[in-house]
């Protein structure tokens, strides 16, 4: 029984002294995050924008804190985005673009019901952020049908406004 009291204590004790010195938690892109993610977006989509936002402009080799902007490209392969960061590492602004993704359903439901009978043929997703203003999302698509082609320009809020009425 004092074996296990005394391994029970220094469990305990063990517990006690975990210390997280050197952890820091930064929200800085939080605004980015809740604006600018879409869960309706493909993965690829949102895994690009949230590297976007966990990113640390700090921990680069340039960085010194004596610019008042970084410019990052981030880059895959159906889309890329433009960031600007603060000396502090929030974004200032945003410029993305994704090529032939699959639309979340509101949104081709919306194209759908609107041109019957035409097909997606190519799209491009466009979002667009400043921080303390209205985030741009928007879709750019060709439909095609019986040899004929259709381009339509469609605000992504606008349509997710629409499908909750």
């Amino acid at each position: 029984m004092l074996i296990s009291a005394i391994s029970i204590g220094f469990a305990q004790e063990e517990e006690q002294t975990i210390e997280l010195e050197g952890v820091t938690l930064k929200p800085l892109n939080l605004d980015y995050m809740v604006s600018v993610v879409d869960k309706n977006m493909p993965r690829s989509v949102q895994q690009l924008e949230r590297k976007v936002a966990l990113f640390d402009i700090t921990e680069l080799d340039i960085y010194n804190g004596d610019f008042e902007a970084y410019e990052v490209f981030f880059e895959q392969h159906n889309g890329s985005i433009i960031a600007t960061y603060d000396a502090k590492g929030k974004i200032m602004e945003s410029y993305e673009k994704f090529r032939n993704i699959a639309l979340p359903v509101p949104i081709r439901e919306y194209i759908a019901e609107r041109n019957p009978g035409w097909k997606i043929h190519k799209d491009v997703y466009i979002v667009s952020y400043f921080d303390d203003k209205d985030v741009s999302k928007v879709a750019r698509v060709q439909l095609v049908k019986d040899g004929l082609k259709k381009n339509l320009k469609i605000n992504v809020n606008e349509v997710y406004a629409l499908a909750k009425n």
